[in-house]
């Protein structure tokens, strides 16, 4: 039964949102840089032209589709968080000074990093199929016998350190 809640009959568009997603972002960016000065067609083609090349790379529609919704919790948490600092008082964003850059490029790191571990579990990397454990996931490298070892003997190495230095300022 169709609830009003069902957006199940969305995923048929989201190749076309994807499109327009990324058409928008670049004539954004072209307008907001000028790289190509103030003529806007010239900005809606290399849009268009950029949101087609897109649309015809099944990896580069899927990570779109993967990180669009990060994307948008990001963006209505910088909206929260602008709101709560211009009720403290602030006058802007700018007064917060380099944690505003600091912000940002985590941010922007985190998104990174996030498509392209979805970009990585997409392509078959010759040596894949020969094994039988799965490298593309992260959780199986951290447990790895090997990477589990090396951080024993870091943290063994980190306690030794700090107890022979502990040792030394108090006899």
């Amino acid at each position: 039964m169709a609830t009003f809640l069902d957006i199940t009959g969305l995923q048929n568009f989201s190749s076309f949102f994807v499109f327009i997603f990324v058409w928008l972002a670049v004539f954004a960016i072209l307008t907001y840089s000028r790289v190509l000065g103030d003529n806007k067609g010239i900005q809606i083609i290399i849009g268009l032209i950029i949101g087609l090349f897109v649309l015809f790379s099944p990896i580069a529609t899927g990570a779109i589709e993967y990180i669009a919704p990060w994307f948008a919790v990001v963006f209505i948490f910088v909206i929260f968080a602008t709101m709560a600092i211009k009720s403290f008082g602030a006058t802007g964003i700018e007064s917060l000074g380099s944690l505003r850059i600091v912000t940002l490029v985590v941010i922007i790191l985190v998104m990174v990093i996030g498509t392209l571990s979805y970009v990585r579990q997409q392509i078959l990397v010759p040596g894949d199929n020969e094994t039988s454990i799965d490298y593309s996931k992260t959780t199986t490298i951290l447990f790895h016998p090997k990477i589990m070892g090396v951080l024993f003997i870091m943290i063994i190495a980190v306690f030794a350190i700090v107890l022979m230095a502990g040792r030394q300022y108090i006899g």
